[in-house]
C-alpha cells in the first residue's frame, strides 16, 4: 500500500512569513515615526511595496518551492523588515554615537549595502521570467556580472576605512577598513560599470526570450515589459539628473515603478494562469488579504484601547488593551472573510460558464429535427464565439487510439490527418482531462467528447481548439469547463449515430 502523501507545509510557513511581515512594517513604522519627520509618507510607501512583493512572491512558493521567481520576491520585503527592526534598536544610539561599538558597526555596514537587496533581486527576475530558468546557459554571464558587482561592493562596505551615514551626515572609522581611499574609488567606478551593464543586459534578455517566445508566454512578458521600461526608465534618468532621486517627486515615480514589477508578475499568473495555481491563488489571496486586514485592524485597534485605557484606568491596564482587541479581530474574522472572499471571486475568479447554454441543437426535442454537421458546425461556431480561437476541429473515434476530423472551423478538413493518440494522451482524455501543447499546430488544446457509464466515461471523440486571438492562453478553468461540456455534447453525437445506423 502507497504512503499517504503528507501534505506540505510550505504555503503555510510562507504566510506566516508574511503576516509577521506585515505586522512589523506597519507597527514599528508607527512607533518610529518620529526618526522619519516629514518622509513618514515616503516609508509607509517602500513598506506597502515590500509587502506586495511578499504576497505576490508567497502565491507562487505556495505552488512550487524551487521556483527562484519566488524566493527573489521575497528577498525584498525581507530586506525592508530586517532593516525596520534594526532601527528600532539602533537609530537612536546611532545619532548620539560619536564613535561605533558591535552593535552599531553591524547595523551601519548593514544600512550600506542592503539597498543591493533591492536592484540585485529585480535584475535576477528580468533573466529568470516566466520560467524561472534562464533562456539558456549563454546567458550566465550576465548574472554573473550582477553576483561579482554585488560581491565587490560587499568588499568595499566592509573594508573601507570610513563609514558614512545617510549622505556624509555622519562619518565613522572603520575599525576593521584598510582600502585606501584611491583604490576604493576605482573599485567603485568599477562596480558601477558591471552593476550598469549587468542591467542592460537584463533587459536585453527579456526582449530575447520574447522574439522566442510562443503566443501565451508573449502576452505573460507584455505586462513585464510595461514595469521593466518603467523601472529601467526611471533609473537612468536617476544616473542622468542629479538630485532627481532624492526630489519627492523622483522617490514617488521611482518608488512606484518599483510596485509595478511584482504587481505586474501577479497579472501575469491572475489573467493568464501562467503556472494553473487557480485554487493556489484565490486562497492565497483571499488569506492574504485577510491577514493584512486584520493585522492592520488589530494593531489599530490595540493603539486606541491602550490610550483610552491609559487615560481611563492608568498605565497597569495598558496590556489587557491587547487581549479585548484579539477578542474584536476574532468576532470579526468570519463576516471579514465572507467579504473578501466574495469580493475575490466575483472580480478575478467568476464561476466557469455553462457552455451549453445558447446551444440550442443540444435539446434532446429538437434532435430528431437536426441532423450531424448541423450539430459539429454549430457548436464549433459557439465554441469560437466564446474563446476567440483561430481554428478548430471536432474528431470522432474510429478506432482504439485514432480519431478521424468530421467537422472543422479555419481550415480545411481535407488538410487534417487522423489524431493519432499516444497512451498518455488517452490516459488524460479517459479521465476527462484536456491536453494542452503551446508548440502543436494547428491545434493546442484537446478535450474529451465523452458518454458518462457506470465504469467509467466512455471517449466517442475530442474537440480541438486553435491558438486564441490577441496572444491569449487558455486556463486550468477554461480546460474543465470544456471537458464537462464534452459530456453534453457526447449525448446528441451519440445518439444522431445511432440514428443513422
Amino acid at each position: 500500500m502507497e504512503k499517504k502523501q503528507k501534505k506540505s507545509r510550505w504555503p503555510f510557513a510562507v504566510w506566516v512569513l508574511v503576516a509577521l511581515m506585515v505586522v512589523l512594517n506597519y507597527v514599528l513604522l508607527y512607533l518610529q515615526r518620529d526618526l522619519y519627520p516629514g518622509r513618514v509618507y515616503f516609508e509607509f510607501l517602500w513598506r506597502t511595496a515590500a509587502l506586495t512583493f511578499a504576497i505576490v512572491g508567497a502565491l507562487i512558493i505556495s505552488r512550487n518551492r524551487r521556483h527562484m521567481i519566488g524566493w527573489l520576491l521575497m528577498v525584498t520585503p525581507i530586506m525592508i523588515t530586517l532593516a525596520t527592526i534594526f532601527s528600532q534598536f539602533m537609530e537612536t544610539r546611532l545619532q548620539q554615537a560619536t564613535e561605533l561599538d558591535t552593535g552599531l558597526l553591524v547595523y551601519v555596514w548593514f544600512n550600506t549595502w542592503a539597498w543591493w537587496l533591492l536592484i540585485g533581486p529585480i535584475l535576477l527576475i528580468f533573466f529568470l521570467f516566466p520560467t524561472g530558468k534562464l533562456l539558456s546557459k549563454g546567458w550566465r554571464w550576465g548574472t554573473s556580472l550582477i553576483f561579482f558587482a554585488f560581491g565587490l561592493f560587499l568588499f568595499l562596505a566592509t573594508f573601507n576605512n570610513t563609514m558614512e551615514v545617510g549622505e556624509g551626515e555622519q562619518i565613522f572609522a572603520n575599525p576593521i577598513g584598510f582600502l585606501p581611499e584611491e583604490v576604493a574609488g576605482v573599485l567603485l567606478a568599477v562596480m558601477t560599470f558591471l552593476l550598469v551593464v549587468g542591467a542592460l543586459t537584463s533587459l536585453v534578455s527579456v526582449f530575447a526570450r520574447y522574439r522566442r517566445s510562443q503566443a501565451v508566454e508573449r502576452a505573460q512578458m507584455r505586462w513585464l515589459f510595461i514595469a521593466c521600461a518603467i523601472f529601467v526608465l526611471n533609473y537612468a534618468i536617476g544616473f542622468a539628473v542629479e538630485g532627481y532621486v532624492d526630489s519627492p517627486v523622483g522617490e514617488t515615480i521611482f518608488i512606484l515603478s518599483v510596485f509595478a514589477i511584482p504587481i505586474s508578475i501577479g497579472i501575469a499568473i491572475l489573467r493568464y494562469r501562467l503556472w494553473d495555481v487557480d485554487v493556489v491563488i484565490n486562497r492565497s489571496l483571499v488569506y492574504g488579504v485577510l491577514t493584512t486586514l486584520l493585522a492592520a485592524l488589530f494593531a489599530g485597534t490595540a493603539a486606541v484601547l491602550s490610550q483610552l485605557a491609559k487615560a481611563a484606568f492608568g498605565e497597569e491596564m495598558q496590556q489587557a488593551a491587547a487581549a479585548v482587541a484579539a477578542i474584536v479581530v476574532a468576532s470579526l474574522f468570519t463576516p471579514i472573510r465572507t467579504r473578501v472572499e466574495n469580493a475575490i471571486n466575483r472580480r478575478l475568479f467568476p464561476e466557469n460558464i455553462d457552455l451549453s447554454q445558447g446551444l440550442v441543437e443540444l435539446n434532446p426535442n429538437l434532435w430528431n429535427w437536426l441532423k450531424m454537421p448541423q450539430i459539429l458546425d454549430a457548436t464549433l461556431e459557439h465554441l469560437e464565439a466564446i474563446y476567440g480561437h483561430e481554428q478548430s476541429a471536432i474528431y470522432l473515434r474510429r478506432s482504439a487510439g485514432e480519431y478521424m476530423p468530421v467537422a472543422a472551423r479555419g481550415i480545411a478538413i481535407a488538410d487534417l490527418p487522423v489524431y493519432q493518440v499516444s497512451p498518455a494522451e488517452q490516459e488524460l482524455l479517459a479521465h476527462k482531462k484536456g491536453i494542452l501543447s503551446d508548440g502543436a499546430a494547428p491545434f493546442v488544446l484537446t478535450t474529451p467528447i465523452y458518454l458518462a457509464r457506470r465504469k467509467g466515461p466512455e471517449l466517442i471523440g475530442v474537440v480541438r481548439l486553435g491558438k486564441r486571438k490577441q496572444g491569449r492562453g487558455f486556463s486550468g478553468g477554461d480546460v474543465k469547463t470544456l471537458a464537462a461540456f464534452g459530456a453534453k455534447l457526447g449525448e446528441p453525437i451519440y445518439a444522431l449515430a445511432q440514428k443513422t445506423k
